[in-house]
């Protein structure tokens, strides 16, 4: 009894820790897109729409989304956003050149055809235009300890609407919603983390696009946030949890 419930304290300081690293990670990644002021911007996943409202100093001319849920599809567009659905495995349905930023937060790690989505992020963008996306971190530090104990990174854990393979995970065994069926063949994009890069994969596959590309990690869990935060401005960029990557095309 004693163990449960020291692992349950230990799983919930790591939420918390994890909450404060996504808003961080959060933070970056819409403080970058506000400081490149787009005409003409699409957020890719972009649920409800409001996530870039929180940062954007000046809405966009043109703010286009890409959205598969009906229900969040419908609120995007309330705010004013052109909101399309499409199985982002496949082909946008934008002309080239059209963005000054694709941006797309926690999506690309669902999907099986990742290097079609960077090559379309890199097809949809004017010269000079910028991807800025944020995913998870194969090679956290928590992913690695993880794997050092034989379960599955925590980054991995969702699988087929369930947590699986990781004892330690918050919500290990439990079912998560099952938004679409599934013999849809956008199942594998909605409901598990398919494919999760490292730092160094991620920057190594968006420079072979074309991109000129800076891409770090944020968060290094499970470290106190202030302690992360040390480390992370004495140079330890591939250890957070989160991925942010800033890819311009020349």
């Amino acid at each position: 009894m004693a163990n449960h419930f020291m692992l349950r304290w230990i799983q919930r300081y790591a939420d918390r820790q994890r909450a404060l690293g996504l808003k961080r990670c959060d933070d970056w990644i819409g403080q970058a897109v506000a400081e490149l002021a787009p005409e003409c911007l699409v957020d890719v996943g972009c649920g409800d729409g409001d996530f870039l409202f929180r940062y954007l100093k000046k809405v966009p001319r043109e703010f286009h989304g890409v959205e598969g849920m009906a229900s969040r599809q419908a609120k995007a567009e309330k705010l004013g956003i052109k909101v399309v659905g499409c199985d982002l495995n496949g082909r946008w349905p934008f002309e080239d050149g059209k963005f000054d930023v694709v941006f797309s937060s926690q999506v690309i790690e669902h999907l099986h055809n990742t290097r079609m989505f960077v090559e379309e992020a890199y097809r949809v963008l004017k010269r000079g235009g910028t991807a800025v996306i944020a995913s998870e971190n194969l090679s956290s530090l928590l992913n690695c300890f993880a794997l050092c104990l034989g379960f599955t990174p925590f980054s991995l854990m969702q699988v087929c609407g369930r947590y699986l393979g990781n004892p330690l995970g918050l919500h290990d065994q439990e079912p998560f919603p099952e938004v679409v069926p599934m013999d849809l063949p956008a199942y594998s994009g909605i409901t598990g983390h398919v494919r999760v890069m490292t730092v160094r994969q991620a920057k190594e596959l968006f420079v072979a696009t074309g991109f000129e590309t800076d891409a770090r990690s944020v968060s290094i869990l499970p470290l106190p946030d202030a302690v992360s935060r040390m480390l992370e401005g004495a140079g330890v960029r591939n250890r957070g949890h989160f991925l942010v990557v800033k890819a311009r095309k020349p």
